[in-house]
């Protein structure tokens, strides 16, 4: 393990060192979530305007947004201004409402719990879209309807009984917010319905804002879904992801800013913005699979990311 992070940390150190510029880190992290929001805003005008068709408007849209969303993990991990949460709160709020998603003070809750407890029956985060499910069915529906892992929730507390699903008082500031998460899940079911009953602008709403999200969505929540193992031993990084790389995955890949091939790495090397990880990945894939990291394991699919077909690794093992 000690390689794979030595061999990590030089690559970013040689990158870093080759474009001086690399080191505005929080210029760079602003610069792309604006640059992201004006995209997917400045797509939404042009299908407005009738410029843009509306089979062409979701997939470019759902691009910026995909880019967000890694912004957003970025700034769970305190890589962009780490010592002004009040521009933290303020890029946050952004990316949640134009991803119209989890909020991501819940979702920094449960990814830091991800890194925790990666594998393992209280991974939250993972198994909430899929992590361990015999059904590939229901893993579908979860990724393209968030709100469905509702029916895992019993099965997750039981797991992770401290983990709150709820949070704060009936009327403080955490409820409200959840409240506004309950109505983005539900916009991908109750805006096609507005649509069919001629609701004004529910077209524009749901082919501007919640296509290209569901579209994003699905595909990161397969990629992370099917590139993380269960029930491993606990810490043993080693066996926690493999490298999904297959040209057949490219589709999906393009719009999870390529989480397949590159999330693994994050799990060695957590400092690392998401364009750094993307950049090194070369250098990193062969450290990698040195240590024995699998690449392009499908027949975990069937396995149900178990690491084999044998009896599961005691989870209270370290690597």
């Amino acid at each position: 393990m000690r390689g794979v992070n030595r061999a990590i940390v030089a690559a970013e150190q040689a990158l870093r060192a080759a474009h001086p510029w690399l080191r505005h880190q929080d210029a760079i992290g602003v610069g792309l979530w604006l640059a992201a929001l004006a995209t997917w805003l400045g797509l939404g005008a042009l299908f407005v305007r009738g410029v843009l068709p509306a089979w062409l408007l979701v997939p470019l849209a759902a691009l910026p947004l995909a880019v967000l969303h890694e912004l957003e993990h970025d700034l769970i991990h305190d890589l962009y201004f780490k010592p002004r949460p009040g521009l933290q709160n303020l890029l946050f709020t952004g990316i949640w409402l134009a991803k119209a998603s989890l909020n991501p003070w819940a979702r920094a809750d449960i990814h830091l719990r991800h890194h925790r407890l990666s594998g393992q029956p209280g991974d939250v985060e993972e198994r909430l879209i899929g992590l361990g499910l015999r059904s590939v069915s229901l893993r579908l529906l979860i990724a393209v309807l968030p709100a469905a892992a509702v029916v895992l929730l019993p099965g997750i507390r039981r797991d992770a009984p401290d983990w709150q699903v709820i949070r704060g008082p009936f009327w403080s500031l955490a409820r409200q917010i959840q409240r506004v998460d309950l109505v983005f899940f539900g916009l991908p079911i109750l805006l096609p319905i507005a649509w069919a009953l001629g609701v004004p602008h529910a077209r524009t709403l749901y082919l501007c804002w919640i296509a290209p999200n569901v579209l994003r969505h699905a595909c990161i929540a397969l990629l992370s879904s099917y590139s993380h193992y269960y029930e491993i031993g606990r810490h043993d990084v080693t066996h926690q992801n493999q490298i999904l790389r297959h040209p057949l995955l490219w589709p999906l890949q393009l719009f999870a800013f390529d989480f397949g091939a590159t999330h693994i790495i994050h799990h060695y090397v957590v400092t690392q913005p998401f364009y750094i990880r993307h950049w090194i990945r070369r250098t990193a894939w062969q450290a990698l699979e040195a240590a024995g990291a699998r690449v392009n394991d499908f027949a975990v699919i069937r396995r149900d990311n178990r690491w084999d077909d044998g009896p599961s690794a005691p989870l209270e093992a370290a690597a």
